[in-house]
């Protein structure tokens, strides 16, 4: 067994909404240290058969954990604005209909959405190439001051839609904010000029015009291990510049936790999947 690392940094993949295999994983000796920090890259919520007690579970851990919002986080967000309703295949109404839904809201609409620290910047889907890593945080943060002020549903509604599908430093309004968004939670496959692609949720292909935003020319270089989940058909994924933890939890595989100091993996099978499976393209609500 590969030796213990006293105050463990572990970055865990898309849980949404489930907590048999979170709890499980959380328990595997590696992990279950009382100084282990955890951060949860996204998508907490959704598809899977405990989203309620999936983000109870993730609030409970206190400062142990650090989250940021996800495309599916965001799609709970805009349920409870008012501005849209629920599909099919969402597992959400149980955190709508809890005595405490007020709380759990409000607790979600101030998480980040991006963090960085030791070295690593953690994101839903990625960085856009033609961003620097500063100006990705600095972005980020004013879809976060948006998302944590009074007229929260208002910049929330205005972030919904997929154009314009390329960045340009000039946008202002409610067009910055969903790019920005877009970036962050949606994205992964671009046009080699970095125009944003949301028909093509497989895994890459090599015999497409598309390509992965991480195998992108950036505009400046980059020192920091970007680490995203989003991309289950993509999978589990390590290289020194990106690396990919969606690794399709609640499509039946597993959920997988890294540690921050050596990329070193714990992975947690899960049995059950989502409790409305479809197919791999439907696999994104946004």
């Amino acid at each position: 067994m590969t030796a213990q690392t006293p105050g463990s940094v572990w970055v865990i993949g898309d849980l949404q909404g489930c907590l048999t295999p979170l709890r499980a994983l959380l328990s595997q000796p590696e992990l279950a240290q009382p100084d282990s920090q955890f951060w949860f890259a996204g998508d907490l919520v959704n598809r899977g058969p405990d989203s309620l007690g999936t983000l109870r579970h993730i609030i409970g851990l206190g400062a142990r954990a650090t989250s940021i919002l996800g495309n599916h986080d965001l799609h709970l967000l805009a349920i409870a604005a008012g501005f849209r309703a629920p599909s099919r295949s969402d597992t959400l109404q149980e955190i709508l209909s809890a005595p405490d839904a007020p709380d759990l809201i409000d607790w979600l609409r101030h998480r980040p959405l991006l963090h960085r620290a030791q070295g690593h910047i953690m994101v839903h889907a990625g960085i856009h190439p033609d961003w620097t890593l500063d100006q990705a945080q600095a972005l980020a943060h004013e879809v976060e001051t948006a998302l944590r002020g009074p007229r929260w549903r208002e910049a929330l509604q205005g972030i919904y839609g997929n154009e314009p599908l390329r960045w340009h430093d000039t946008l202002s309004g409610d067009l910055r904010l969903r790019v920005i968004v877009n970036v962050l939670t949606r994205m992964r496959m671009c046009t080699p000029e970095g125009a944003l692609n949301f028909k093509h949720k497989g895994a890459p292909d090599p015999t497409s015009a598309l390509q992965p935003w991480f195998d992108l020319p950036a505009a400046a270089p980059r020192n920091e291990t970007i680490v995203f989940g989003h991309w289950s058909t993509l999978g589990l994924m390590v290289r020194a510049d990106a690396i990919c933890l969606d690794t399709g939890c609640v499509w039946g595989r597993a959920l997988t936790a890294l540690r921050l100091q050596d990329h070193h993996i714990v992975r947690q099978p899960c049995v059950g999947g989502a409790a409305h499976a479809h197919d791999v393209g439907s696999r994104a609500s946004r």
